[in-house]
Order: structure tokens, then C-alpha cells, then sequence
């Protein structure tokens, strides 16, 4: 099924499109074009999705474009007036409930005990798929602190929500042919974000990284749980940073320290590049995992490897601290 056309010229389209936009937009404007990567992404993916014939753009679908559209104009006005962190998080709530209010939600989420648990009042679907929203944005958005990794690790997890949604038991041809696209521009864009980066994703593309990871989530069957997985290490990383912030008593919202993994990795040795592939790959193992196991074993899977990243975080604090202390 996966050899089919429809699935494959759409990500070559837009993987093309991608290539040749970002190369104009260095061609032209030079280093004024750095932080333009998110446009292109986003504009690649809503320009192919919107031609492509085997999609019909249905109102939910309609959501996913008109909140990279918002995610646009929110972003490039961050990249170019680096707004607080309270006007980003009111940003990210008015492109959720954006969606959201589209349709970009379901009335069910899988229970990973048996059966499904219903989400059918508007009240607590709207709160619950709204912080899943900037879940997903925030997690994607933090991971962005060197060249390829937030790009490379959504990469990674749109293959999970492709063949997710092939599954004979999600059948989302939709979800696969998105996904897909996203995918295409995503790698074209990599072929420029690769270190060192000549284009970076900016506010616009981190966000929209997160943003289309958890619209097709919920998009292929409320299959949360496994795009959940796909996506671990940035959810995992966002709570640790924000616990080791709190537990210095520093604001959850103050950027600009080295907490995060990326950075805990690259101090115990490894370069970029490194951190990079070793970070996708881990995530496309998690992802091949969550695609074959069951609803309850995807849950013991998430707590147990929280517990272990937690321990390795811990671990490498203590290392750092003894290597301080040495020096």
C-alpha cells in the first residue's frame, strides 16, 4: 500500500518545493533569511495539501491549515519582536482552540485498559485538546536549541503517524497522504538545517513541528497514545527542564540555561551531529515500538522509560557536578 503514487508524489513534491524555496530565499535575501525556515515549511505544506486530489479538504482539515496559517503570523511576529512568554502561551492557546474549534479533536480517546473513555462535553474536550496542543507545541518548540534535532525528531514521528494510520484498524488514507507532506517539507528543510544550519525552523516552524505532530494525532483515531510515544523525549525533556527550574527556584519560562537534554549531551562529549542522530533514532525505535504493541503496553512503556530518562537526567547532573567540583 505504502508503494502507492498518492502516497509517495505528494512528499516528493513537497520535498522539492521545499529545496527550491529555501534555496531562493538564500539566493535572494542572504542571511536576512536565516529565521525563514518555518515559512516555507508551512507554506509548502498548506500549497500541496490544498492541490492534492486525493484529499478532500474537510473542515477539520480547513483547522490544520488555518492554524499554520495563525501559527505563521504568531511566529514571525516572535522572530521578529521576541514577544514574552505570556503572550506566546496566549498565542498557543488561540491557535489550539482555532483548531479545535474546526474540528480538529475527537469525541474519544483510546482507553489503554479495554473500550474507549468519551469526550463528548464540549468543556473538557476544549481544555483537555487545548493543553494537549501546547503540549506538543512547547515540547517541539524547546527541543530547537540545535541545528536538526526538533525538525529531525518531528520527522521521525510523522513516520509513526504514516504508518499508524495505514493500519487496517485506523484506516486514515487522509492522515497518511498529511503526514506525508509534512514529512517532504520537513526533510527539504533539513537538507538546509543540517550543522551548520544555513535556515532555521524559527518560532513559526518549532511551533508548527509540535502543532501538526498533535492535530494528526487525533486525526488518525485518537491514537494519542502512540504518537505520544513517537514524541517522548521532547515531552520528557520539557518536564524535566521545568522541574529542574523549579527546583532552583527559577521561572518555568526562563529560557536561555542548559538544562535540556541536547545540551546535557553535547557537555558529556558528543557533537551536534551526534546528539542529533542519536536523539531520531532513539525516537524511531520508541515509534517502531509503539506501532506494535498493545494500548496497555504502550502505557507501561511510557512509565517506564520516564522513570529511566529520569534516572539518566539525574545521573548526568551528578557527573557534571563531580566534573565541577573536579575542575
Amino acid at each position: 500500500m505504502i508503494h502507492d503514487a498518492k502516497y509517495l508524489i505528494p512528499p516528493l513534491f513537497s520535498f522539492v518545493a521545499s529545496i527550491f524555496a529555501i534555496y531562493f530565499l538564500l539566493w535572494t535575501r542572504g542571511k536576512s533569511a536565516r529565521r525563514l525556515g518555518g515559512l516555507v515549511v508551512i507554506l509548502v505544506f498548506a500549497g500541496v495539501a490544498l492541490l492534492n486530489k486525493d484529499i478532500v479538504i474537510t473542515k477539520p482539515i480547513t483547522g490544520i491549515l488555518v492554524g499554520g496559517l495563525v501559527i505563521l503570523l504568531f511566529g514571525l511576529w516572535d522572530d521578529l519582536k521576541n514577544i514574552n512568554w505570556k503572550w506566546q502561551l496566549i498565542a498557543q492557546i488561540i491557535i489550539a482552540i482555532t483548531a479545535i474549534s474546526f474540528g480538529v479533536r475527537s469525541e474519544y480517546i483510546s482507553n489503554p485498559f479495554g473500550g474507549v473513555i468519551n469526550l463528548d462535553n464540549p468543556t473538557i474536550y476544549i481544555i483537555l485538546y487545548t493543553l494537549y496542543f501546547l503540549l506538543f507545541i512547547n515540547s517541539l518548540n524547546w527541543l530547537d536549541g540545535i541545528d536538526g534535532l526538533s525538525g529531525g525528531v518531528t520527522l521521525a514521528s510523522l513516520g509513526v503517524v504514516f504508518f499508524l494510520s495505514l493500519k487496517p484498524e485506523v484506516n486514515q488514507p487522509a492522515t497518511a497522504i498529511l503526514s506525508a507532506i509534512a514529512g517532504g517539507a520537513i526533510l527539504g528543510f533539513l537538507v538546509f538545517n543540517w550543522h551548520p544550519a544555513k535556515i532555521i525552523a524559527g518560532t513559526s516552524g518549532a511551533w508548527f513541528f509540535g502543532f501538526i505532530l498533535a492535530s494528526l494525532s487525533i486525526f488518525a483515531g485518537a491514537k494519542i497514545a502512540t504518537v505520544l510515544m513517537a514524541a517522548l523525549i521532547p515531552v520528557l525533556d520539557l518536564t524535566s527542564v521545568i522541574w529542574e527550574r523549579y527546583q532552583a527556584g527559577q521561572s518555568i519560562f526562563q529560557g536561555g540555561d542548559s538544562r535540556h537534554l541536547h545540551h546535557k549531551l553535547i557537555k558529556l562529549g558528543l557533537g551536534e551531529k551526534q546528539t542529533v542522530i542519536l536523539v531520531a533514532a532513539t525516537s524511531i525505535l520508541i515509534g517502531f515500538v509503539a506501532l506494535n504493541i498493545s494500548a496497555i503496553g504502550k502505557a507501561i512503556f511510557i512509565v517506564l522509560f520516564s522513570v529511566f530518562y529520569f534516572g539518566l537526567m539525574r545521573k548526568i547532573r551528578i557527573i557534571k557536578s563531580i566534573g565541577e567540583i573536579g575542575s
